[in-house]
């Protein structure tokens, strides 16, 4: 991990090397809040779920960015829950996640989870609230319809076949 004055990104994962602007990675405990640190918490463990999401099985084109970008943001809430339970980040999903989600989702301005792009510039407008949020969402309701065992064992066939290559919405199913 490698904190950088004034990094354009918030963070970004990297193989091998994370990157992160100052603020989201370094932590005083003179001055800073426990927010601060929830924050820290959460920008590493989304980074770091980004190493299978995003590095290890990657989309095969733009319009399955949910598949980076919503296991990033799950699995961000479970690992830092498995590794602070005192901190309720399964409750704070609920709140952050999915049900801010849901505001945005009942605009006319919202869209499905799997978006077309035609092209380069179409890019950029699609790292939004419904590819992290509602994506993560979708993936906790999977998670929470089927046995935790049968999701969990379903995630890693995904990702053992699909290891250092690309998948779509189409193969997670």
């Amino acid at each position: 991990m490698a904190a950088i004055p004034d990094f354009v990104s918030g963070a970004m994962e990297n193989w091998g090397l994370v990157t992160y602007r100052e603020a989201r990675l370094l932590y005083d405990n003179e001055t800073n809040s426990t927010l601060k640190a929830y924050d820290i918490v959460n920008v590493i463990s989304h980074e770091f779920a980004h190493m299978w999401f995003g590095n290890l099985v990657t989309m095969s084109w733009w319009n399955d960015l949910w598949l980076n970008e919503g296991f990033a943001s799950f699995m961000s809430y479970v690992s830092a829950d498995a590794i602070l339970p005192d901190w309720g980040m399964m409750d704070l999903f609920l709140i952050e996640q999915m049900h801010s989600v849901f505001v945005t989702d009942e605009k006319l301005s919202s869209h499905p989870i799997v978006q077309t792009v035609n092209n380069p510039d179409e890019i950029t407008a699609i790292f939004d609230e419904i590819s992290y949020k509602k994506g993560s969402s979708i993936i906790r309701m999977m998670e929470n319809f089927i046995k935790s065992e049968v999701f969990y064992g379903a995630i890693s066939t995904y990702l053992n076949k699909f290891i250092y290559a690309n998948a779509e919405t189409a193969d997670l199913f």
